[in-house]
């Protein structure tokens, strides 16, 4: 079985395409979340792994309170991976992830990383649609290496986008996520429709439509860019202006390959 988190639609499109080399089940860590359904039998399954994307050079908030609240039975002989995509550098989050799940119980076998369209767009702008074309085309080649390691039961540290100094680059910017997961710097301008989408897709569900207008419940989130990036009307934001750290204008992106429901 492959559990996976997914904002943009990169990683879910991975996890699909990977599920189904393997023929294996793919199971959202969202809904899981949602429902409380935290108990899972894998030893009848070869393979067990997690697709998740990058988030601050490291592991995502979503995927942290997984791994630490799953319990899942397997066999010595469980093929246990992760596959991460990221628009930049991977940092140390091999690591990262080789600890979190050490800590539930779980031995990790291999890691991998691919490439892709890089979401953060307070700080970068989506490429025109022939620069992504290009980087989903690159990204494809990783992703059938990565299946071909997978089927061959590899073992071992496959994660060629790491960056430079990946181990500083974590320990240095990782620890401001926390900061930059606070909602307020969430902005909705008069664009808004309320058609409900941000509501729909946030893996938290902490955005409920009111007054015609999308508000979060809780003062964190994942900083999954979901809701900013599946609005029609562009009307979600994040960020300071004067600050130079803004979304508005940078563009926006959904995996144009990946299943529309995830």
């Amino acid at each position: 079985m492959i559990f996976y988190f997914s904002g943009s639609g990169n990683s879910y499109y991975a996890a699909n395409v990977i599920a189904e080399k393997l023929d294996t089940p793919l199971i959202s860590m969202a809904k899981c979340l949602q429902s409380s359904k935290l108990d899972f039998d894998a030893r009848h399954d070869k393979y067990c792994g997690f697709v998740f994307p990058v988030h601050f050079w490291g592991v995502p908030y979503l995927v942290t309170e997984f791994i630490k609240n799953i319990n899942i039975k397997l066999t010595s002989d469980t093929y246990v991976f992760a596959v991460y995509t990221c628009g930049g550098g991977a940092g140390n989050t091999s690591k990262m992830i080789e600890k979190l799940l050490k800590k539930s119980g779980i031995t990790l076998s291999s890691v991998f990383s691919i490439k892709q369209i890089d979401i953060f767009v307070p700080l970068f702008k989506i490429p025109p649609k022939d620069k992504q074309e290009e980087v989903i085309l690159k990204s494809n080649i990783e992703l059938e290496n990565i299946i071909k390691h997978i089927q061959n039961l590899d073992k071992g540290d496959y994660d060629e986008n790491k960056g430079t100094l990946p181990f500083l680059a974590t320990s240095l910017l990782y620890p401001f996520y926390s900061y930059y997961r606070n909602t307020y710097k969430f902005r909705v301008s008069d664009l808004c429709t309320a058609c409900k989408k941000c509501e729909s897709i946030c893996p938290l569900k902490i955005i409920e439509i009111k007054d015609n207008k999308p508000i979060w419940k809780q003062k964190k989130c994942t900083l999954c860019f979901a809701c900013m990036h599946i609005c029609p009307a562009q009307a979600i934001n994040y960020g300071n202006v004067l600050f130079f750290f803004d979304s508005k204008n940078k563009g926006r992106y959904r995996n144009p390959y990946a299943p529309k429901s995830y």
